[in-house]
């Protein structure tokens, strides 16, 4: 099974409910899971719409979201996302012991996926303990992911899925992000003994 985990706070009518529409257009079948990160307005009660009691980090809504996903793959989106075909057919022919992302970055040997899109099994999300709720906002909590995963034999790999990204949203559009974006590479390099976010290179997106 392929669960749809979509993460979202506010701009229900601008991003999430067309990206919902699209899911539905495509793959009527798919399992959805919406997280409602706390939005200033209440997105609309739905039987796949999960309301967060507060605001998360990017980490801990995506751990909320699988947590309410039944056993097989996780996608795992941001709202600003359209999709533009089917997929789950593709997804369930994959390696089960992969992550995968279409933004693929690399520094220094170390392999991570920009999170806006990413693909993994919830057997993965759970010998990994999920997404490090530690990992302020959102930033670098995808590549202490893929690196944790690494250190278990489990690859991170680009995969050519029918999405694509609005950038409607940016994480440096968040009050004090580039303070934010210092402290979670420290956090980071303490936790792996390991230093990124200097010379990044992303190949694939």
């Amino acid at each position: 099974m392929v669960s749809v985990i979509i993460v979202g706070i506010n701009q229900w009518a601008e991003y999430t409910r067309q990206l919902i529409a699209d899911l539905w257009t495509h793959e009527p079948e798919v399992n959805i899971v919406c997280v409602d990160n706390h939005s200033d307005t209440p997105y609309p009660e739905a039987a796949h719409i999960f309301r967060t009691d507060e605001r998360l980090c990017y980490s801990a809504a995506i751990n909320f979201g699988v947590e309410r996903a039944p056993e097989g793959w996780i996608l795992s989106l941001n709202n600003d996302v359209r999709c533009e075909g089917k997929f789950v057919k593709k997804i369930e022919a994959l390696d089960e012991n992969t992550i995968y992302g279409r933004q693929i970055i690399t520094e220094d040997g170390y392999v991570w996926l920009g999170n806006w899109l990413a693909l993994f099994t919830k057997e993965t999300w759970r010998k990994l303990g999920g997404f490090d709720p530690k990992f302020a906002a959102c930033g670098f909590e995808d590549a202490d992911y893929c690196i944790r995963g690494k250190h278990l034999g489990i690859d991170t790999e680009p995969v050519d899925l029918p999405f694509r990204h609005l950038w409607g949203k940016t994480r440096w559009a968040i009050p004090g992000y580039e303070a934010t974006r210092s402290q979670n590479i420290k956090y980071l390099e303490k936790k792996l003994g390991i230093r990124l976010g200097r010379s990044m290179r992303v190949t694939h997106d």
